[in-house]
């Protein structure tokens, strides 16, 4: 075995540990198990894995699984020539390896792993789920504690309570919408308020959701329930948590309004590409979040792709305007440039538009659409609620069609349909990345009419785990939303426990991959592998990596 990176290097000695326990062709844990347990990431342990195979070390059987062939020569060679490398690299990460358990506890306490007022796992269960000594742990939780962020007791640890009794408390979440009090969000990002509003229950915190918009060149905020003017100097008000969807309707000015009343704002930039606004640059009052527009889901989505053998790729996106498309589709391209695949990843996108609305501009049938909607609108406040229970559910089929999202489907349809069908053509591309679930049940919808077989012939990933993903078995990325919802309200009530973002940037946190159908392995080799064709094995349904 050649001389190699000491990352790599670990890796092949973890591996080769592993070989010595156990028995002639057994299978090994996912990659991304492996990486967790040698200490390095899924790319590096990626690579060692197929260092070995071309060692004949590790064999791939027919369904896609990795076995350790123990009797193979080149597991004695590889621990000879990496134990040096390894011993320096292993030393190096034992001294730093409880301030990387702390930063992993702390990430799960504040993105609501384990929740408030509650006791943590015992120090036996959390050795097994962090794989460290019980040295290492008890470190990392003292560190914690010095924080404020774990209360020791005698039996146990628990974290602290954000609040006790509030009283008339309350938190303010705002965003765009109209005059009728209807929040300007689509349906992935309504998930924000539930998941806000089970928090603040939970957390015996009113909250009051109120939308802003522009009337008689005039910011107004409007309470969504009572259709009135609300009062945002409120000395009730513990703090605000502004989520910004749509830029074209300006969110600088709507936060230098809440700057200006001295508490706590979490920003929750949904689009990506917001920069801070100069009232807020260098506030402690002010912290942006993100999970949409980070670069963790893409990368977890590519590492996952990687692992299954897929080594050419489509990038697919009606939205590439908006900037959270264009950075899964870079960060993707980079991990497949970085693991060896400078040309893997081929994009199929629509660069004019961010929106669904975006696809009703410019259209000849513009004008009558909005004036069906509008004439839609003054009808309904005249109907009378007879009507409705006369039609059943004819009006609320109706009111679906025009005044969601979807109205633009078709549209949508039409713009991408030659975009897959010249992807199609191409039998090189073993999988389809979509940028969201709404842009996948499209392009499943064409592959079921041109008889292609999911995930036989072609594997289909996305993001938003909304629940078309789970009617349509689309392996997809869940953001945690209740995640980055209890980190913004830990920065509102307890910002203390918040570390702010490197250089002033935006906080992330990661999500999960559910993986079902839609997705499986390919042959591992060097060689493209057709896309039609093939017949490889997936996950079960509803596998979260």
């Amino acid at each position: 075995m050649e001389k190699t990176k000491p990352g790599i290097a670990r890796a092949c000695t973890y591996l080769a540990t592993l070989a010595m326990q156990k028995e002639n062709n057994i299978s090994l844990p996912p990659i991304r198990s492996l990486a967790r347990s040698a200490g390095v990431s899924f790319v590096t342990m990626w690579k060692a894995l197929q260092r070995l195979q071309q060692e004949q070390g590790i064999v791939v059987d027919n369904k896609g699984n990795r076995r350790i062939k123990t009797d193979n020569q080149c597991w004695s060679s590889g621990r000879r020539e990496s134990a040096s490398a390894s011993e320096t690299t292993f030393s190096k990460g034992t001294t730093g390896s409880w301030r990387h358990i702390a930063e992993k506890l702390y990430r799960d306490i504040v993105s609501g792993r384990y929740t408030g007022g509650e006791k943590l796992p015992s120090c036996k269960e959390l050795q097994q789920s962090y794989g460290v000594s019980f040295a290492t742990l008890k470190k990392a939780l003292a560190s914690l504690i010095n924080e404020e962020i774990v209360e020791p007791h005698t039996n146990g640890y628990y974290i602290p309570l954000l609040t006790g009794s509030t009283g008339h408390a309350r938190i303010v979440a705002i965003a765009c919408g109209w005059e009728d009090g209807k929040i300007w969000v689509d349906h992935q990002d309504k998930s924000y308020f539930r998941a806000l509003e089970s928090e603040c229950i939970r957390m015996n915190i009113q909250l009051d959701v109120i939308v802003y918009f522009r009337s008689h060149d005039r910011l107004r905020f409007v309470h969504t329930a009572s259709k009135t003017d609300y009062d945002l100097n409120d000395r009730t008000i513990l703090g605000y948590i502004f989520i910004v969807a749509n830029l074209d309707s300006a969110p600088e000015e709507v936060l230098e309004r809440l700057v200006g009343m001295r508490r706590n704002v979490a920003v929750l930039d949904v689009v990506g590409g917001w920069k801070v606004p100069r009232c807020a640059q260098g506030s402690r009052l002010v912290q942006f979040f993100t999970t949409t527009a980070s670069m963790l889901p893409a990368k977890r989505v590519a590492q996952y792709l990687l692992g299954r053998g897929h080594r050419r790729i489509a990038f697919f996106s009606p939205f590439h305007r908006a900037l959270w498309s264009q950075r899964r589709l870079d960060t993707i391209t980079e991990m497949f440039d970085r693991a060896g695949f400078p040309r893997g990843v081929i994009p199929f996108v629509q660069n004019g538009y961010a929106y669904q609305w975006d696809y009703l501009k410019n259209q000849e049938h513009d004008e009558d659409i909005r004036s069906l909607i509008n004439q839609y609108a003054e009808w309904k406040k005249e109907a009378h609620a007879e009507f409705f229970k006369r039609f059943g559910n004819l009006g609320y089929s109706i009111a679906k069609y025009i005044t969601e999202w979807n109205c633009a489907s078709g549209e949508i349809y039409e713009k991408m349909k030659p975009l897959f069908e010249k992807a199609l053509d191409n039998r090189t591309i073993t999988a389809w990345v979509m940028a969201n679930d709404f842009a996948a049940t499209i392009a499943i919808d064409f592959l079921k009419e041109h008889k292609v077989r999911i995930p036989d012939d072609l594997s289909v990933i996305s993001f938003d785990n909304t629940l078309d993903a789970m009617e349509y078995q689309l392996t997809s990325y869940d953001f945690n939303n209740h995640g980055i919802i209890t980190m913004m309200l830990r920065f509102i009530v307890a910002s203390h426990t918040i570390k702010p973002a490197r250089h002033g940037g935006c906080i992330e946190v990661d999500g999960t991959l559910v993986v079902r159908r839609s997705t499986s392995s390919v042959a591992a080799s060097n060689t493209p592998v057709a896309a039609v064709g093939a017949r490889p094995v997936g996950l079960p349904a509803g596998t979260a990596v």
